[in-house]
């Protein structure tokens, strides 16, 4: 199947793509991009990052360098960042959401970000725009003491 067939049979409400689609690592740089595609699919009224809601697990070593793609399908504003825990309005780590966050990102636009994972822990990756966390967007990102970068479909397991 080619990847636009993928995509489109997704967006007509099939299951969203493997999580793994959205994570590219450089284990050389010690560097991890991650792509967040804000209402992806309908799925979860459109409250959803990668065509999820509250079921991908993102796992990064600690020390490693996390780039953020933020991507907005619309048709409402999204924003991602990485908060310490459900209802934080403030990034864990510096730097790490899309500009305005509480504002969000228009329908077709792409922000882009880069953090530091500095501390272990659970965090969370969330749509700060007023009650889209509330509504279930958000994913789960754990900081590792080492492994690899990693990501998982909570509900697939």
């Amino acid at each position: 199947m080619i990847a636009g067939a993928a995509v489109a049979l997704s967006l007509a409400g099939q299951a969203p793509p493997p999580p793994r689609k959205f994570l590219a690592v450089d284990a050389h740089r010690h560097r991890v991009t991650i792509t967040l595609i804000a209402s992806y699919d309908d799925a979860n009224g459109g409250f959803n990052f990668d065509g999820y809601s509250r079921f991908l697990l993102w796992t990064v070593p600690k020390g490693w360098t996390v780039r953020v793609v933020c991507r907005n399908r619309g048709p409402l504003r999204h924003s991602c960042a990485a908060v310490d825990n459900a209802g934080s309005t403030k990034p864990a780590f510096r730097g790490a959401s899309t500009p305005q966050p509480r504002v969000g990102l228009e329908a077709g636009h792409t922000a882009r970000f880069t953090f530091r994972a500095s501390k272990k822990g659970v965090y969370r990756f969330a749509c700060l725009v007023r009650g889209h966390e509330e509504a279930r967007m958000w994913d789960v990102l754990k900081i590792t003491r080492g492994g690899k970068p990693s990501v998982v479909d909570l509900q697939a397991k």
